[in-house]
């Protein structure tokens, strides 16, 4: 995850911790360059509130910061073109220029995802989902092809998903649910009008909660047990289509799958070996 990033989502920064910050991303190169307390000199603080400003912000310590900012900085003069994720390609470009600007948005979507898994919460997730007697997802509009995707992948290791699409059999699967259930939100902005009565009645019949969407998107975090981010530069509205944040919930729910089927792997395995024929009875080449 980008250091602006880890700035932004903590939201329980002391007023000297945001002056370390504001200094750190107006004097990134310089940091690099300094030892701790020649920072601390330079900001006439004690070294231990810089070891708490970066321990704050997801650091082990502050070496492990000048590493990130100078990784960062190597990645940004190695990405010497720019994508615009909202509006990807131009009325001029031919076929391929637009499959080539497609290519390099889903990388870039993917990687900006990447930064965000946070691999003990992954883990922690995919052992819920797993040990869950009934798993469903709520969501709408085009996330409902992802979830139906997952859907079938989870099916194929025998597992049942539900995929409740109108507003209508939403509200009945929630009022259906108890604590044998885990429930999944996909809501890239987090700002769905479906999510709030959702998650407060969910929450009140003790169902744990896994909301998935852009950074900073968890509107209503005391209903939720986990939320997993995922790219956050799309527009909201002034875009073409939904390509990145598409994309990029495509991924982390893949990821997810994949985690999954690895808390069972040798069961999974032989569920898909055994079942195989029944599942594809189109004769071997």
């Amino acid at each position: 995850m980008k250091l602006e990033k880890r700035i932004e989502l903590c939201d329980s920064m002391t007023p000297l911790e945001s002056e370390i910050a504001s200094y750190i991303l107006n004097n990134k190169d310089a940091v690099t360059k300094l030892k701790i307390q020649e920072l601390a000199d330079i900001l006439f603080i004690s070294k231990s509130a810089i070891h708490r400003f970066v321990k704050k912000i997801g650091f082990n310590g502050f070496n492990d910061l000048k590493v990130s900012i100078a990784k960062e900085n190597a990645d940004l003069l190695e990405n010497n073109s720019y994508i615009n994720v909202n509006y990807p390609f131009q009325a001029k470009d031919n076929p391929r220029q637009i499959a080539f600007k497609l290519l390099e948005l889903y990388e870039k979507a993917i990687k900006d995802t990447f930064e965000y898994v946070d691999l003990d919460q992954i883990k922690a997730v995919s052992q819920l989902i797993d040990s869950a007697d009934v798993i469903d997802i709520y969501t709408h509009a085009h996330n409902s092809n992802i979830a139906e995707n997952f859907q079938d992948k989870m099916l194929t290791i025998g597992r049942s998903v539900n995929c409740p699409s109108s507003f209508y059999n939403q509200r009945l699967t929630v009022l259906a649910s108890d604590q044998k259930h885990v429930a999944i939100i996909l809501s890239y902005s987090g700002k769905a009008t479906f999510i709030l009565p959702i998650e407060k009645k969910l929450y009140e019949k003790g169902v744990k909660v896994i909301q998935i969407g852009k950074a900073g998107s968890n509107y209503y975090s005391q209903y939720v047990t986990y939320h997993l981010s995922i790219s956050d530069s799309e527009n909201n509205r002034d875009r073409m289509s939904q390509f990145s944040s598409h994309i990029a919930m495509q991924y982390i729910m893949d990821v997810l799958y994949g985690c999954i089927y690895n808390v069972r792997r040798k069961k999974n395995t032989k569920y898909i070996y055994d079942s195989i024929d029944y599942m594809d009875d189109r004769p071997e080449d």
